[in-house]
């Protein structure tokens, strides 16, 4: 008689699925999609495992470039530098394409034109539209923004999607300081060690590069005729810029398109602090007196400082002897 022996096993089924749901940087992934759709919605960031928006609707729209960086210098007190794109259509349409531009946050940036009109004729030839920064008063660092174009046609055939340009807008208000220490008036290496000096202070900002707001006439001039900032050389303060105090509120001044410091003063730099090495004795032109180019440590020689708690055209005018300790009017670059 013959027996059959039955061995009872088990049977393990896998079930693999491509998709996961819960890794927001896994791009196959539930979660990913739904995060990358609220910061699109949201407009003012993007998923962090991104390095940019996802387009997940066709457009009829064309963009020379879908990134940009506008800043907030360059231009004027009100408004910064400009960016700018190209747009057409990419086929042909049936009727005419209306296109509206919008800014996601008008307090960062102005496109101009805010419409474009396309039609069977110039649906191929690019229209220039301008993105320019505001420049505000305020240090609020770099931010993001989009610039979205809306297309309507009574074309229906017509992909008439959004399209987007990322952007982003570079602060250029800058901050103020003075060296920890005080220096005789040839013993901080002149104008190259007074900017060793300044980068190396605590007060200079995390990846900003810092130097001295200080003159000798040849590697760096502030200006060759009184207040007009002509024949600059090296000059460490920007254009259209807000300086501030460390605390990040109180506003010093504003320079000018030549990048000269408005007088007078919103604030005093630091009312700690009576006076400071510049070399020049008034309109920021190189004066007589500079301890021999910031080389001398004596009572023989003076040297031209600023009246650093005076806020008017007093600012101007100090004049110290070389073996005096003063300080270094340090600025963000």
């Amino acid at each position: 008689m013959i027996r059959y022996s039955f061995i009872p096993f088990l049977v393990l089924v896998l079930y693999c699925s491509d998709k996961s749901f819960n890794n927001a940087c896994d791009i196959k992934s539930e979660s990913y999609m739904n995060s990358v759709i609220l910061f699109n919605l949201l407009g003012e960031g993007k998923n962090n495992c991104t390095t940019g928006m996802i387009e997940f609707f066709p457009t009829v729209v064309a963009l020379s470039s879908k990134k940009g960086v506008v800043s907030e210098g360059g231009g004027s007190l009100l408004l910064g530098s400009t960016t700018p794109f190209s747009v057409s259509l990419k086929e042909k349409p049936e009727s005419q394409v209306e296109i509206q531009l919008v800014v996601s946050n008008p307090t960062y940036a102005q496109v101009s034109p805010t419409t474009l009109s396309f039609n069977a004729n110039n649906w191929s030839v690019s229209q220039d539209i301008q993105i320019t920064g505001v420049n505000d008063s305020l240090l609020n660092g770099t931010r993001e923004f989009r610039v979205i174009l809306i297309p309507t046609s009574a074309d229906t055939k017509l992909d008439l999607n959004p399209a987007e340009i990322q952007m982003q807008i570079l602060d250029n208000e800058k901050k103020m300081f003075f060296s920890s220490n005080s220096y005789q008036g040839g013993a901080f290496g002149g104008v190259s060690g007074a900017d060793v000096i300044c980068a190396t202070n605590p007060n200079c900002p995390l990846g900003s590069l810092c130097k001295a707001v200080i003159i000798n006439g040849t590697s760096r001039i502030a200006s060759v005729t009184a207040n007009l900032g002509d024949g600059q050389v090296d000059w460490v303060l920007n254009p259209n810029t807000h300086y501030y105090r460390t605390d990040g509120v109180t506003l010093i001044s504003n320079t000018n398109s030549t990048a000269l410091l408005q007088i007078p003063f919103s604030n005093v730099i630091d009312s700690n602090v009576t006076g400071s090495w510049i070399g020049s004795a008034s309109g920021w032109v190189y004066g007589p007196n500079h301890c021999q180019n910031w080389s001398d440590n004596t009572n023989f020689y003076t040297g031209n400082s600023f009246r650093t708690l005076n806020t008017d055209i007093t600012f101007f005018g100090g004049n110290f002897s070389c073996n005096v300790p003063y300080y270094l009017l340090c600025t963000e670059n």
